[in-house]
């Protein structure tokens, strides 16, 4: 289960590319492709198995000023999506 102190990283399957403010996502497994807007290309690049979902929350947030609590519900909501397309692993 995902929580403010998780470390997710990518799951090793995904192949991820930066182009300007988006980012790509290939599943090979699954041949799907998904493409990730300025926010979630920003919160992907920090998905890298060291930063919590509550420091990226506030990358975020000094980011884009965002209020702390709404960058934090609107993190862990993106990363349980991730999650839950198989996008990524290693969440203890």
């Amino acid at each position: 289960m995902l929580t403010l102190d998780s470390r997710p990283k990518p799951n090793a399957s995904v192949q991820g590319r930066q182009l300007e403010n988006e980012a790509v996502l290939v599943l090979p497994d699954k041949g799907e492709v998904k493409v990730l807007n300025e926010v979630g290309a920003r919160l992907w690049a920090l998905t890298d198995g060291h930063h919590t979902v509550r420091e990226m929350a506030a990358a975020i947030c000094a980011e884009y000023q965002v209020e702390q609590s709404v960058a934090e519900s609107d993190t862990l909501e993106f990363v349980s999506q991730l999650a839950a397309k198989g996008l990524i692993t290693g969440y203890e």
